[in-house]
């Protein structure tokens, strides 16, 4: 491979410009996520593995579940987001910056997949919403099998996110936060490994797994809501 075809494929690391910003940024961010939400708590973060691939799976209920999900880790992630937001001005080039790259929904979008499959194979860690939309009620939706199919190929443990209160800080449909003295919580569950599928044909191993996931997401919802 030339050196230019190198430099035009898509990073697997951070950029020294993101490892800049991050520390400051996570914290000035902690502060006003608790100035919002004073009831904010975050549980579970020690099932995060601390370094090597790991996939992160979390109920959505709000626009703001990706930032609430980036300032209650204990790493750096990569988020799956989808398209639109990239070609929204300013916006778009922020959340490109804070590693998130684009899926086109309504369908299995091979290229985000595989985007998703390269990082973490890099050993880095991945946010994939399994519902691939906003919650309008706050209730679990079907998962779509994107996240299964992702963690079955690259063989990582799967971390169910269950979320609860991001939804009263920026209800459904609106761009301004708001305070709130509603719980927010984010629970991190116990790492899934589905390993132990790789003997069931392909289709059979997506459902199990995605049965697996689904009740993980449904534990990890009520730890968050504690």
């Amino acid at each position: 491979m030339s050196e230019i075809e190198e430099k035009t494929l898509p990073a697997t690391q951070p950029s020294l410009a993101y490892w800049a910003c991050y520390p400051p940024i996570t914290v000035l961010l902690r502060g006003v996520l608790r100035c919002l939400a004073p009831r904010y708590r975050v549980t579970g973060r020690g099932n995060i593995p601390t370094r090597g691939p790991v996939l992160l799976a979390p109920n959505h209920i709000a626009d703001l579940d990706p930032p609430a999900i980036m300032l209650s880790a204990c790493r750096p992630l990569w988020f799956m987001a989808k398209k639109e937001l990239f070609e929204m001005p300013i916006l778009g080039d922020f959340i490109a910056f804070a590693q998130a790259f684009p899926v086109e929904r309504g369908g299995a979008d091979r290229v985000a997949l595989k985007r998703a499959e390269t990082l973490l194979k890099a050993g880095q860690g991945v946010v994939v919403f399994p519902e691939g939309r906003l919650s309008k009620d706050g209730q679990l939706q079907p998962l779509l099998p994107g996240v299964a199919m992702l963690a079955l190929r690259a063989g990582v443990p799967v971390v169910p996110v269950g979320l609860c209160g991001t939804n009263a800080i920026l209800p459904y449909g609106q761009t301004i936060p708001r305070p709130t003295l509603a719980r927010v919580g984010v629970h991190f569950g116990p790492p899934l490994s589905f390993a132990d599928l790789a003997h069931l044909p392909s289709r059979e191993q997506r459902s199990s797994a995605l049965e697996r996931l689904e009740s993980a997401l449904h534990a990890a919802m009520i730890c968050a809501q504690k």
